[in-house]
């Protein structure tokens, strides 16, 4: 047993120093664009993304309308796309200062389920936002030709699908407020090329306030009154050339 392990530390010590041999004639990575952190104060590009919008939707447990109350639902996630304009100003070689103006585009379903347990009635939200987001980028250190890094900042969103009539022919009795701040977090990968640099990025965004807008005078009031609070979400996944 002793011999053995003899033997097996010999083994062990000399892959250590074979190891430590081989880092050090080990030639160093040769890095694409190696000055991009400090070569230009502000640089540009553009993302394409995908999105995923979704409601938090919060039911109003006391309203009544002819015996049937409505329980209110947003089960079906459709994908949206982005694209935007990148704007981004070094603070420090690791701490980015963005603005990413831009379009997204998107649909969320509301089911309203009646009391009796009948079909719902569904009713397509569309959204079509001017976004305009304000970001901080915070990146690891630069050893290699890739490296991670966090997001977080404000969204102020317009949405031009609110201004737009309400469609009564498909069942949309209610619309979403014009304008509205969000808070944004999330995290990325950004990598080196030999003439840009490609990034990939997962964000997720949340409205502060109630996005519930006007309704139609007709026949939209019970909708309306069916829902007590209704948070605009969204997911977002970007892929950014800079």
């Amino acid at each position: 047993m002793r011999k053995y392990l003899f033997i097996l530390v010999l083994i062990v010590c000399n892959l250590g120093v074979s190891s430590e041999s081989y880092s050090q004639i080990k030639p160093p990575p040769v890095l694409n664009d190696p000055d991009y952190d400090f070569e230009k104060l502000l640089r540009f590009g553009f993302s394409l993304g995908i999105n995923f919008m979704d409601f938090q939707i919060k039911s109003n447990p006391n309203f009544q309308e002819n015996d049937s109350i409505f329980f209110v639902d947003n089960s079906v996630l459709y994908p949206g796309f982005n694209v935007n304009v990148v704007s981004d100003l070094r603070i420090t070689p690791t701490v980015r200062l963005r603005f990413l103006p831009g379009l997204a585009f998107g649909q969320r379903d509301l089911y309203f389920y009646p009391k009796d347990g009948g079909e719902p009635t569904i009713m397509p939200i569309e959204s079509s936002f001017i976004e305009l987001p304000l970001m901080i980028k915070y990146a690891a250190d630069r050893k290699w030709n890739a490296r991670p890094y966090v997001i977080a900042g404000a969204n102020f969103r317009i949405d031009m699908a609110a201004y737009k009539k309400l469609n009564i022919e498909e069942n949309v009795y209610i619309g979403l407020r014009k304008g509205g701040f969000y808070y944004e977090f999330g995290f990325g990968y950004e990598f080196f090329l030999t003439w840009f640099k490609f990034s990939t990025e997962l964000k997720f965004s949340s409205a502060f306030g109630n996005a519930l807008g006007r309704y139609d005078d007709t026949e939209g009031a019970a909708y309306y009154n069916a829902i007590d609070m209704l948070k605009s979400q969204l997911v977002t996944l970007s892929f950014h050339f800079e």
